[in-house]
Formats: C-alpha cells, sequence, structure tokens
C-alpha cells in the first residue's frame, strides 16, 4: 500500500482505496484462490463449517472484480457484501478499491434474442 491510501466510510459502507505494489494477476491468485483467500479475508469459505466469518463467491471478472456473500455472527449488523476492483497501474502496480457494504441487487441481463413472443404482430 501506498501513503496514499484512503478509507471513506458511510453510512452503510466502507470503502478502502490504495495502490498496491504488484501485478493484478497476483492479487487475482490471492482473492480467488482458496488457500490464500481465507488469509486475505481472515475468514472461511462458507460451506467450510466453522464458526466465525464466512464468505460465498459471487461474482467474478477475472483481473478486475470479485464479490463475496459476507457473514460474521459476531456482526450480524455487518453489511453483507465483499466487493474488490483491481485496476492495472504502470510499472507493475494495480490500483485496489475494496467496499464493503449493502448487498447488491443483480439484474440479469436479458439477450437481444430473448426468444420471448412477439409483443404485437404485423399485419
Amino acid at each position: 500500500m501506498t501513503p496514499m491510501d484512503e478509507v471513506r466510510t458511510k453510512p452503510d459502507e466502507v470503502v478502502v482505496e490504495c495502490e498496491m505494489e504488484t501485478s493484478p494477476e497476483k492479487l487475482w491468485r490471492a482473492l480467488t484462490e482458496e488457500a490464500f483467500l481465507s488469509d486475505w479475508l481472515d475468514a472461511s469459505p462458507s460451506d467450510g463449517g466453522l464458526e466465525g466469518p464466512s464468505y460465498r463467491l459471487i461474482e467474478a471478472e477475472p483481473y478486475s472484480r470479485v464479490s463475496y456473500a459476507w457473514h460474521d455472527p459476531d456482526h450480524p449488523e455487518a453489511p453483507p457484501m465483499v466487493t474488490i476492483e483491481l485496476k492495472r497501474l504502470p510499472a507493475g502496480r494495480t490500483w485496489f478499491r475494496l467496499t464493503h457494504g449493502p448487498l447488491a441487487i443483480v439484474k440479469p441481463v436479458m439477450a437481444a434474442n430473448a426468444n420471448n413472443p412477439p409483443l404485437a404482430m404485423a399485419v
């Protein structure tokens, strides 16, 4: 992390932004491989059966964004979503943003050809 590290807090979320002295690929590995992730998040997978904080992978866009459902029985008021965004910077560095906030409702994107019946018929 650099001296430009930033922590912002809203009533329903905590955001931490910083530059990391490593590549997005190395960070991605730490954020998505269970052997490293449990240490990184200080939690266990939700199917791990252990007490304490747990997480479940919700969304992943390789090397740029990953989201986890979050649960901490000791802090039930804690927001249920952790999202991490990455962006490649010059000199092998990475911009890192972690948002711990409310669960975002993701609406599925309908395909252009949704195979729905037509709304009107041409005559």
